[in-house]
């Protein structure tokens, strides 16, 4: 525990006036303790804040101070409501890298002038919090890495999992449409044999960021294994939009370069994809990703850069083997 924070509270305690805010400081802490959501802890305090000091503006900025970068964390508000002569920060540094700025903004003098008689006490608080809120950031960043593809960055299958368990309950409790693409790569191990495997990964890479810039933000994109993407279009309208989605992913990967070597030669590369629809009577993710893969194995088979929409009786023709 800091000095500062030991020196308040002993200064608290010896007033007896101060005693109730103390435990309620205390009562408070332990409630966003209970919280695992970084978001939630600042809504909360925001919330305490205002119903305790009538504070409606509050900002929290972490900065790495070794890279001189920062970041808003939290801003309620935006950055013209901050007056400086009416503003209060408060600075916590956590290590010798992450420092942690609680931004308060007074209604007016008066206000800020209140604030400032109980600046000891503010600052107990927020110095209290900030350990919390490294924490649970830090363990929501772990979380998120163990759920991401470390060459893309794109999410891996644990998370479409999680989600498709999330996604198809609630498509089918509101009726609504999912569309499913299975991407490959055509002859990506062809291109791993006359390269090799860094060019291999700029391929990959290419492709991730082809899928990321061509589908809506709300839609999700997934690298299952190797040359594979996965693609959840939710509230998609018809069977034609997802095979709009395909054939635009198909010519926007065609038309994106990836240079192979030093005299800048650009490989010729193209994408096949397997389109399926959700059935409000399928329950199994892995059955909708063996129905999308059938439609993939069936596209390849016509040639590249080609699509093709999953129908039942594609399992009794397919060879999988």
């Amino acid at each position: 525990m800091s000095d500062l924070i030991r020196s308040s509270i002993k200064k608290i305690l010896e007033d007896n006036c101060l005693k109730n805010d103390f435990y309620s400081y205390f009562k408070f802490y332990e409630r966003l303790r209970g919280l695992s959501n970084v978001q939630a802890i600042y809504k909360e305090l925001q919330q305490w804040l205002e119903i305790t000091y009538e504070v409606k503006h509050l900002k929290i900025t972490i900065r790495a101070l070794m890279d001189k970068t920062e970041e808003i964390a939290y801003q309620n508000g935006d950055d013209a409501v901050y007056n400086e002569a009416l503003s209060s920060t408060y600075d916590v540094d956590m290590n010798s890298n992450i420092s942690i700025s609680f931004t308060l903004m007074s209604n007016d003098e008066k206000h800020h002038k209140e604030l400032m008689s109980k600046e000891r006490y503010i600052s107990t608080l927020f110095y209290m919090i900030a350990p919390l809120i490294s924490t649970v950031s830090y363990q929501a960043l772990v979380k998120d890495l163990s759920l991401r593809d470390t060459l893309t960055n794109a999410y891996n299958r644990k998370f479409l999992i999680e989600h498709l368990s999330k996604v198809l309950p609630l498509a089918k409790r509101e009726s609504k449409n999912v569309a499913f693409l299975m991407v490959g790569i055509d002859h990506y191990k062809a291109v791993i044999d006359e390269f090799d495997y860094s060019i291999g990964d700029k391929v990959i890479i290419n492709l991730a960021n082809v899928l990321q810039e061509n589908v809506r933000e709300s839609d999700l994109v997934v690298r299952l294994e190797s040359d594979e993407f996965f693609i959840v279009l939710y509230g998609i309208t018809e069977q034609k939009d997802a095979e709009y989605v395909a054939q635009k992913l198909i010519d926007s990967f065609a038309q994106s370069e990836v240079i192979v070597n030093k005299e800048g030669h650009i490989l010729k590369k193209t994408i096949c994809v397997g389109i399926t629809q959700y059935d409000h009577d399928i329950e199994s993710s892995n059955e909708i990703l063996k129905n999308a893969d059938i439609s993939l194995y069936e596209a390849k088979n016509l040639g590249r850069g080609r699509f093709l929409t999953y129908k039942p009786e594609q399992e009794n023709t397919v060879e999988l083997f």
